[in-house]
């Protein structure tokens, strides 16, 4: 093998492991960010039910007592 061709193969494999690189960052990313999208609306959902459930346990107990103190 001659110099020039070992540094045109260098290359080629350099520029081959840097795109590869990319656009596996830009996939893991991707996915990364779904994912992660996907369990924050998850348990922002949660939250929120948890909470308006709280909040309306204690409403309707309310209106409850003040039914039967009336």
């Amino acid at each position: 093998m001659t110099v020039e061709k070992k540094l045109k193969d260098a290359v080629g494999l350099s520029v081959v492991g840097s795109v590869w690189r990319s656009v596996e960052g830009s996939v893991w990313c991707s996915v990364m960010d779904s994912v992660e999208l996907s369990v924050a609306v998850s348990v922002r959902d949660s939250v929120e039910s948890s909470v308006r459930d709280s909040v309306w346990d204690s409403v309707h107990a309310q209106i409850l007592q003040y039914a039967y103190d009336c």
